[in-house]
């Protein structure tokens, strides 16, 4: 425990107002560097405008990390990515009801070729009934003729 002591008291007697000067004026400087790579990043993810890139930077760093207040209100909301998915769900609901309308126009095709086709099978039915009738019609003449042939040749 007495090693620590001392070392935090040698720690302590090290420390001066100057360093501590020194120390802020670092973390400053390192705040403000990573703040400029931040704003490269962030600026190029968000725009392909390279005027636009170059005066972001310039704000940071003409005007220290509290340019970061300014970039962050000039700053395009969105991201590239975010909006070219946008852009495609807007295409994929254009697609979307471009393709609704042809199956409605196909199911309407298809309704109107079904009901031509049940009329086609009722008239094929009418004419099949007609036939039938005319076939029993004429086994009736037939039966008839022949009866009177029978009876012809009895006589």
């Amino acid at each position: 425990m007495e090693k620590i002591d001392l070392y935090l008291q040698a720690m302590w007697e090290a420390v001066t107002f100057e360093f501590a000067l020194k120390l802020g004026i670092i973390y400053f400087f390192v705040i403000w560097i990573a703040l400029i790579v931040w704003v490269i990043k962030d600026i190029s993810i968000r725009t392909n405008n390279l005027f636009f890139q170059i005066i972001a930077v310039l704000t940071i760093l003409l005007l220290s990390p509290f340019g970061i207040f300014i970039y962050l209100l000039i700053r395009p909301r969105r991201t590239l990515y975010d909006k070219y998915y946008e852009e495609i769900e807007e295409n994929l609901d254009i697609f979307n009801e471009i393709v609704e309308e042809r199956k409605k126009e196909a199911e309407k095709k298809v309704l109107k070729s079904s009901s031509v086709i049940k009329t086609e099978i009722k008239d094929t039915n009418f004419k099949k009934e007609n036939i039938k009738k005319e076939n029993k019609l004429e086994e009736k003449d037939i039966d008839h003729d022949e009866n009177k042939d029978d009876e012809d040749d009895e006589a």
